[in-house]
Order: structure tokens, then C-alpha cells, then sequence
């Protein structure tokens, strides 16, 4: 063998030209493995794909001139963007292509943004300067990104969109929850605006604990609050016997009473019995809070908290003294003053407390508790962070309790723990932390929390858009959100509003609740007649909705100190309200406005004026339009209702004065008859339309 390696090394190196001649064969060789590898390269092998895929199309031709060979690239060196993407998925900016089923070769969906603006990284991930399929879709040893899986695609938005917006439900879902659900009371969330994520739910005071419920209740809600009430925010922190007895004994010991959250209830006037369901439907209870019905369906809202077993939870004397004034036991709380009579709390009170569930409580014997066993439910309180959500007295705010998630969606994967089986990617970190967060190890304080798969989803997207991208985005391309100011009425007004707890339904100059208008222009908008006989007996304005604003019982001095403030603080400076009349239209202002409202414009397909025949259910009632809304508020809204009302979801029709002022005509005739104003030939004795509406 040695011998044939001599011969043969002698044949192509024995001398000068033939050792010149094998190598310059040799180095050839070498030099052809780089063009043969790019020949086969992925990139080439899709861009000749899609030329065979276009070659019988109808389109072809069009597209064969749009489409550019070799490697494509976008640059954008002021977001550090290097995307090759392209050069595979060379069809994105075709909308022909829409009808094709798979990729590279589908045309992107329709978004906002142009592709040049941002390329595809900073919304999908992925390493972008890559230009083979695993390289760029996978993690490498040299990049820990890879493409952003489908469900999670809203968190991009939220790199540059910090506040909601209509085409991310769950990106705006799972910030949501962060808020509601108490995430940031334990994990500081830091924006890139500087500000600082903050809770907007109202976890109970528990410095008087011992006024409203008992020890038993207590231990039995440390030990599964979900069992109480099936909609709690309460997660299970998954404790002991002897853990949760000790818990409850130190937070009853350390209660302090407070003066006037209990009445006696002998002193109050009998309960009736029958009105009880009554009294809750007329205070329109179930707008705010839940209740589990025969079928075990939970209806209502979510407000407030659920009341299927609140009999089971409450004293008597406290829930008095709480339906009287909850201000009292809770000075920030969300639920009005209602001012019943003793009639009514003695009838609303015996209501609840029939709510009761006699198998709750019925195993949980506690000993009276040692001086040890409080001492050691000190701790526990504290260990497990209970005052990061609730008011202890002798316990201070833990600091830093839990980590920091301000980026945690550019957390490296070399930094975290994967359980078994589990894809070594963020995205399943973050979501299986939050379905089983006490997997990960012993001795972790998470607690489980009863979310379901879709809000599972909607928090980690709202995690995963809190990345290093976001923090160093150029502010040119950030959109900020819209700040929720601190507005506070003045006076005696705005203590009644404290007092009604006006914001927890009500929106006034960006502060405030949802569930119900807007009332930052309310004196332009509406007659004070009207709205000081709304305080006094509020109807309904959409007879489809459940939820109501409820009756009060305010004296006529509050009802004329609130009517009073809004007319003349709440006003529009666009909108003069005493600039047109609320009367006085002539009969063929009014029959031209009744021919736009039935024929041009259809706005009977939303709204109601003649009870008989109009079915238009999704706008107001427009019956009594006319002696509810001024006529220049009804005049300004024809004309452009975003403007007065951003978000609404009446069109702008771009209204014509003449057409508006018509409008404007008829609408203010409807005083309340119930049918529309008859044109001249059919009111009978020649009297105006205008007169035979208002009889």
C-alpha cells in the first residue's frame, strides 16, 4: 500500500508542471462550490417555484414584470432591520395572489403599514438576514428568535401602539388583564414612556375585616376562592389547613372595628318578603354584579363582585350599614349611595342574605386560634405578599415582591426553565408560567389562576410586546396612548358625583367607566328640564339594553345642584345650545325633515320615533327627542357626530346644511306623542303638524 502511494504521488507531483497542473484542478474545484451552492440555494429554489406557479395564471404577465430575481433585502438601519425575507415570499405585495392556498407564495393580508416601513422582522421575529428556511423561522446557537407563532402576531402592534386599538382584541384583552386581574400589584411593568402599569381592580381593605365576615369564612376563601364565587379575580395561592387556619386567625385578630359599619337590624322597618327581587331588578344591581341562576349560568356584570352566596359571607349588621352608605366601610369604592329608606334596606338586605349556601361552611371547625398560630399567620401574610393587593393594617407594601416584566418579551431563552416536553421558545414559557406557574419548582409563591385558554393567549401577547424593540423604538414611530386623566367635579357637585359614584359608569374630560355616555358635553346636549327629571325618574333611552342607570332618590336640592353644574360646566365651545330654537319650525321644515329621516337617510333601520312602526333597535329612542336634546346639539350631530362623540357608531353622511336643519326640524317636534308629525293633509281641521304631534 505504501509502494501505490509513492507511484502515485510521483505520477501527479513528480514534478513542477505536473504538481502545478493537479493543483490548479484542485483550486478550481474549490472556486466551483460556492456558485454550484448558491445555484441550490432555498431562496433560488422558491423564486423558480413561483415563476413555475405564475406561468398559467390569467395574471402572468404582470406578474412576471413585477417580480425581481436574487436575493431581496430591506435595510432599515434606524430600527437595526436586516430582512431578507423576500427573496423566498416574493408575492406579498401581489393582492392577485390572495387566492393562493400555501406559502412562500401568498400575498400578505391587508395592513396598515407599507412593507418598506418595517419590514417583516419586527412583526413576525425571526432572524431577517438569513436566507434559508431554518435559519431564519428557527433559533440557532447564534440567534434566540424565532418566528412569532400566528396567535400571537397583536403583541408586534403593541411595540409601537401603547394604547388599544380596533384591530387587536387580544393584544388589548390581554393588557387589560394585567390591570384587572392584579398582575402589576406584585410585577412592576414599566412602559416605554416611563410610566408605570397600573392595577384597576379595588382588592378590599382587610384592616376591619372582622365587622364584615367570620373566621370561617375566611379560611374557607384562602382555601379556594373559586368555590365561593366561580367569577373571583382571587387566584389560589393553593394552601394548607394549617397555613390558611393560621391566616385567617392572624387577619381577624389584627381587625380593627370601625365606627358606623354595622346597624342593628331591629331598628330598621320589616322586610317585605315578595319585593325583595323587586328592589335588586329596580336598583339595577345585576348591571355590576353577577349571580349564578337555576341552570348554574353566572349572568350579570362584573363590576362588582358575584353574589351568589354573599348570605353565606356577610353579617347582617355590616350589610345594613353597607347598603346605607358604603362609603362608610369603603371611602373609594365603586358603588353609589343609593339613599334607600329603612323599608328598602330591610327589604334588599334580607334579599341577600337569603343567598346563602349552607353546605359552604358546614365542615370548617376552628379551634380559637393560639398566640403562635397568629404570629405565625404574620408571616405567612407577608411571605405571600397579601398586602401587595390589600390594605393590612401593621403590614407594609412589599417592594419588588415578584419580578420585574417591563421586557420580559426579550427574556433570553439561556435564562430560563423549561419543564419536560415543553418547546424551548418565550412564547411557551410565558403561557405555561401562567396556566401552571407552580410547575417550575417547590417553594414558588405564583398562585393559580382560573384563566381560560383564550385569556391565556390575550396576557402572553401582551407580555411578549414588552421587549427590548418597544423600550428603543424611535419616537417618531411610537403612537402613545391616550392618558386617563384625573378629573375630579368641584364643589357640592362634584361630592354628590363622588357620592353617586357618577365614574364608575360615566366617562367626564377622560376619566371614568364605560358601561354608560359620555357626559363631558352634556349641557350642550340635552334640555335642563329633561335631565333634572331624568335625576329624579331615569328612564330608558335603548329599550334593548338590560342595564339601566338606577333611581337614586335624590332630594330636589341635589337633583337642582347637579342639573345645575353640568349645564353650566359640561358645555361644547362648538356648540351654542341656545343658537337655534326648540320650537317654531315651519310644517314643511318638519314634513321635509320626516321624508329625509324614513327615505334618504333610513334612520328608522336604528332608531324608533313612530312606536307602531319603526324598529330600530341599536340607536336611542328618538319619541321624546324633541324634549330631551337641544336643537343646535341635534343640528351639530347631523352634521358630524364624531366630532362630537369620537368612536360613536352613528355614520357621518356627510349632511348637507339644508338636509341637517330638516332633520334638525322634525327630530325637535318629537315631544312624545309616539307617532311621527303628520304632514298638513292629514291633521284634519288644517291645524300645523308641529301642534298635532305635540297633542
Amino acid at each position: 500500500m505504501k509502494e501505490k502511494l509513492t507511484s502515485l504521488w510521483r505520477k501527479l507531483f513528480g514534478d513542477s508542471v505536473r504538481a502545478f497542473g493537479v493543483v490548479s484542478l484542485i483550486f478550481l474545484g474549490s472556486l466551483a462550490i460556492a456558485p454550484a451552492k448558491n445555484f441550490f440555494n432555498e431562496w433560488r429554489h422558491y423564486q423558480h417555484g413561483y415563476l413555475r406557479m405564475i406561468r398559467n395564471r390569467s395574471d402572468a404577465t404582470t406578474l412576471q414584470r413585477h417580480f425581481q430575481g436574487g436575493i431581496q433585502q430591506i435595510w432599515l438601519p434606524e430600527l437595526g432591520v436586516v430582512d431578507r425575507c423576500t427573496s423566498c415570499h416574493v408575492g406579498l405585495k401581489e393582492p392577485s395572489l390572495a387566492d393562493v392556498p400555501n406559502q412562500p407564495y401568498r400575498t400578505h393580508p391587508v395592513i396598515p403599514h407599507k412593507l418598506e416601513q418595517f419590514g417583516c422582522t419586527v412583526c413576525h421575529r425571526g432572524q431577517g438576514a438569513a436566507t434559508t428556511v431554518s435559519e431564519a423561522h428557527n433559533s440557532t446557537l447564534a440567534w434566540e428568535q424565532p418566528i412569532l407563532p400566528a396567535k400571537y402576531i397583536e403583541s408586534s402592534c403593541g411595540q409601537c401602539h401603547r394604547g388599544p386599538l380596533p384591530g387587536t382584541p387580544q393584544l388589548n384583552l390581554g393588557r387589560n388583564l394585567l390591570s384587572r386581574e392584579g398582575c402589576v400589584h406584585c410585577h412592576t411593568v414599566k412602559l416605554s414612556d416611563g410610566t408605570v402599569l397600573k392595577a384597576t381592580d379595588d382588592p378590599p381593605s382587610l384592616s376591619h375585616i372582622a365587622d364584615k365576615t367570620s373566621r370561617e369564612w375566611i379560611f374557607a376563601w384562602l382555601k379556594d376562592p373559586q368555590a365561593y364565587a366561580s367569577t373571583s379575580t382571587m387566584p389560589n395561592f393553593k394552601l394548607s389547613d394549617d397555613d390558611a387556619r393560621e391566616m385567617s386567625a392572624f387577619l381577624i385578630a389584627n381587625s380593627t372595628p370601625l365606627a358606623g359599619d354595622n346597624r342593628d337590624l331591629t331598628r330598621v322597618a320589616p322586610p317585605d318578603p315578595a319585593g325583595g327581587a323587586s328592589l335588586y331588578g329596580e336598583s339595577f344591581c345585576a348591571s355590576c354584579h353577577a349571580v349564578q341562576n337555576a341552570a348554574g349560568n353566572v349572568v350579570g356584570g362584573d363590576l362588582g363582585p358575584e353574589l351568589t352566596r354573599i348570605g353565606s359571607k356577610v353579617k347582617p349588621g355590616w350589610l345594613l350599614a353597607w347598603l346605607s352608605n358604603p362609603r362608610t366601610y369603603d371611602a373609594a369604592t365603586a358603588m353609589p349611595h343609593y339613599r334607600f329608606t329603612d323599608s328598602q334596606l330591610a327589604t334588599l338586605s334580607g334579599f341577600l342574605l337569603a343567598k346563602a349556601d349552607p353546605d359552604y361552611l358546614a365542615n370548617v371547625k376552628l379551634d380559637a386560634a393560639t398566640p403562635e398560630q397568629i404570629a405565625h399567620g404574620k408571616r405567612l401574610v407577608s411571605d405571600y405578599g397579601c398586602a401587595s393587593c390589600h390594605e393590612i393594617a401593621g403590614i407594609k407594601k412589599p417592594e419588588n415582591f415578584a419580578p420585574n416584566l417591563s421586557l420580559i418579551g426579550s427574556k433570553p431563552v439561556t435564562q430560563l426553565v423549561f419543564l419536560p416536553g415543553m418547546q424551548h421558545t418565550l412564547p411557551d414559557y410565558i403561557a405555561t408560567k401562567i396556566k401552571q406557574p407552580r410547575a417550575f419548582g417547590q417553594g414558588l409563591k405564583m398562585p393559580q389562576y382560573s384563566f381560560t385558554p383564550a385569556q391565556i393567549d390575550a396576557l402572553t401577547t401582551a407580555l411578549l410586546s414588552l421587549n427590548d424593540r418597544s423600550s428603543t423604538l424611535p419616537p417618531s414611530l411610537a403612537v402613545a396612548a391616550t392618558p386617563e386623566s384625573d378629573y375630579q367635579p368641584a364643589g357640592k357637585a362634584g361630592k354628590l358625583m363622588t357620592d353617586l359614584a357618577c365614574f364608575s359608569c360615566h366617562r367626564i374630560n377622560g376619566h371614568g367607566g364605560d358601561m354608560a355616555p359620555d357626559l363631558t358635553w352634556e349641557g350642550s346636549s340635552v334640555q335642563r328640564e329633561w335631565l333634572a327629571e331624568f335625576f329624579k325618574n331615569p328612564g330608558t333611552l335603548r329599550p334593548s339594553l338590560i342595564r339601566r342607570m338606577p333611581r337614586f332618590n335624590l332630594t330636589d336640592a341635589e337633583v337642582n345642584e347637579l342639573t345645575d353644574y353640568m349645564m353650566t360646566v359640561y358645555q361644547n365651545p362648538a356648540v351654542d345650545r341656545d343658537s337655534m330654537p326648540l320650537s317654531g319650525y315651519s310644517q314643511g321644515e318638519v314634513e321635509l325633515g320626516r321624508q329625509l329621516f324614513y327615505g334618504k337617510y333610513s334612520c328608522q333601520g336604528c332608531h324608533i320615533v313612530d312606536t307602531k312602526t319603526d324598529k330600530g333597535y341599536i340607536g336611542p329612542t328618538l319619541t321624546q327627542v324633541g324634549s330631551r336634546l337641544t336643537a343646535a346639539w341635534i343640528y351639530r350631530w347631523m352634521k358630524n357626530p364624531q366630532a362630537l362623540r369620537p368612536g360613536t357608531i352613528e355614520p357621518n353622511r356627510a349632511m348637507s346644511d339644508e338636509d341637517a336643519h330638516a332633520l334638525t326640524a322634525f327630530l325637535i317636534s318629537q315631544k312624545g306623542g309616539g307617532k311621527s308629525p303628520l304632514p298638513a293633509k292629514a291633521a284634519g281641521n288644517g291645524a300645523p303638524a308641529e301642534e298635532v304631534a305635540t297633542k
